[in-house]
């Protein structure tokens, strides 16, 4: 038995503390080679700990990867295949585990296990000629994830009674403080909080509160004229410290989840210009814009159409030099802030006396753009920015290092996690122990539902695998694809699909995206009976 096990069976259990952004990419990093953007604090971690350079997510959206990292199982075996679909309130998540093992479990800031829009979906209709069958059996599944128990993160009822309180535990996490939106457009528990603060002043939030600063009004920026104090940045920050101050001896994770620095970008005070936009590079791939290409679905087009006519939303659009250069600044500027509040939470653990037993953990749930393609935030194709992220993990009883030669996934953050805590892992969770001696280098197999919105079919599915340095995406009724090899083209710029040279390589690609399909089917069910 080597000294991790020991470390995690002795008689005092690990606490784990895990900080997440929400889209952030892994090289705005220092510790990930990035030479701009500031982040001491993290990086200090990445210094005592194993840092994973091909950590990729299981779909790169939100809520779906979230299910993923809080499961251990791909979105379509926990359901939560893209946002809009709760995470099932009968699906077990490692809190629930550490919580039933004793473990105090604690969240504060961004969740979306559940739904934060109220926008009613229109059911779709039955296939085939004839009636239509009566409610619910229209439906395959009769048990859809509706009702007020899935209403809990939704942001108009939390705009509408701040102080709104949640039925704990709340998918296993027994102290919820929650934040419900992006950058300073944010609701949840820190409503209350604000309103505190405020002490009746207006609310400064939004476009509409802006402070002026010359700048013409550019999609998904404003200067915020809510205080660096106020910020939720700074609550996640001291809502985190809080939990830390009313420790006891009780062993605990704490999951500590900044709404930044997703879009709009927002840095409040002296983050806002913190990075001069002129300093920033584009990246190598600028100039060759996605909505160019003649090698892609035309739904994947149509996102791109859509992001063109609704930049202030959530698609994927393409912006020009001075623009991008700018959300980039401010995207460190958000990511920069964040770091201080990581040190802020560090020196509260520091001061409990519980540093040297606490797994200090950094990660993101999905990437975004950043120029990439000229294209800013998520959706379209599974660039490499959007699917890898970082991934940070600090054991104060095993000192480690740069992690090159195994690829992980979204769905293998749950099993290692439990292992670390001495817990096995469920039966039915698909990831595996990334710490673990033994570990194997697997391919990793990302979803993604698409947007039914761009398509007229809904036909918007693919799937990608990535391995050995290789990235290979399939499209749902379609003959085209994408094969790049990230070794030689890291910028995604030769589309080796349609390549003769490259078939060998995009025939083993789809033997293994096959193979990973039957090794990732759902085994949640077993029998009810056996002989």
């Amino acid at each position: 038995m080597t000294d991790r096990k020991l470390y995690q069976l002795g008689n005092e259990r690990p606490s784990f503390i895990v900080f997440m952004t929400d889209q952030q990419r892994a090289d705005h990093l220092g510790c990930y080679g990035n030479p701009i953007v500031r982040t001491p604090n993290i990086d200090a971690i990445a210094n005592r700990g194993t840092r994973f350079n091909n950590f990729y997510v299981a779909t790169p959206i939100c809520q779906p990867n979230r299910a993923a990292l809080a499961t251990g199982q791909l979105t379509s075996v926990n359901g939560c295949r893209q946002n809009g679909i709760p995470l099932g309130l009968d699906c077990t998540t490692y809190a629930d585990i550490l919580r039933s093992s004793g473990y105090r479990t604690g969240l504060v800031g961004k969740a979306h296990f559940q739904n934060v829009s109220p926008i009613e979906v229109k059911l779709p209709q039955s296939n085939g000629m004839g009636e239509e069958p009566n409610g619910p059996y229209n439906l395959a599944l009769r048990s859809q994830r509706r009702g007020s128990e899935y209403e809990c993160e939704i942001r108009t009822s939390w705009i509408k009674n701040p102080n709104k309180e949640l039925q704990l535990p709340y998918y296993g996490f027994d102290h919820v403080r929650l934040c419900i939106g992006h950058g300073d457009q944010v609701e949840g528990h820190y409503s209350g909080w604000l309103k505190d603060k405020l002490a009746g002043a207006p609310d400064p939030r939004g476009r509409s509160g802006a402070l002026e600063d010359g700048s013409p009004e550019t999609p998904q920026i404003w200067r915020t004229a809510l205080s660096e104090e106020h910020y939720p940045t700074s609550y996640v920050g001291e809502q985190a410290c809080k939990f830390l101050e009313e420790q006891d001896d009780t062993p605990f994770i704490l999951v500590v989840s900044f709404p930044d620095p997703h879009h709009p970008f927002t840095p409040p005070g002296r983050y806002f210009d913190l990075y001069d936009p002129s300093d920033i590079p584009l990246p190598k791939s600028f100039g060759h814009r996605t909505s160019a290409r003649s090698d892609l679905p035309k739904h994947i087009q149509r996102m791109y159409e859509i992001g063109a006519e609704k930049p202030d939303e959530f698609w994927p659009f393409h912006t020009d030099d001075e623009t991008t250069r700018r959300m980039i600044a401010l995207n460190y500027g958000a990511i920069t802030m964040i770091d201080e509040q990581v040190g802020v939470v560090m020196q509260a653990l520091k001061n409990t006396g519980k540093f040297e037993n606490t797994n200090i953990i950094y990660m993101s749930d999905h990437g975004d753009y950043m120029g990439d393609h000229g294209t800013i935030l998520k959706g379209g194709v599974h660039s490499h920015g959007l699917i890898r992220v970082p991934l940070i993990w600090s054991d104060p009883a095993n000192r480690g290092t740069d992690v090159t030669g195994i690829q992980g996934s979204a769905i293998d953050f749950a099993p290692t996690l439990l292992q670390k805590a001495g817990l096995k892992v469920p039966y039915g969770m698909q990831g595996r122990d990334l710490l673990a001696d033994d570990v194997k280098n697997l391919p990793v197999l990302i979803e993604d539902s698409g947007f039914l919105m761009a398509s007229d079919d809904g036909r918007t599915a693919f799937w990608s695998l990535v391995h050995d340095s290789w990235r290979m995406s399939v499209f749902e009724g379609s003959d085209l694809g994408e094969l790049f090899n990230l070794g030689e083209d890291p910028d995604e710029l030769d589309n080796r699909w349609a390549d003769s040279a490259a078939t060998s390589q995009k025939m083993a690609m789809m033997h293994l995206l096959i193979d990973r399909q039957i090794a990732l089917r759902s085994k949640s069910l077993i029998p009810t009976h056996q002989a």
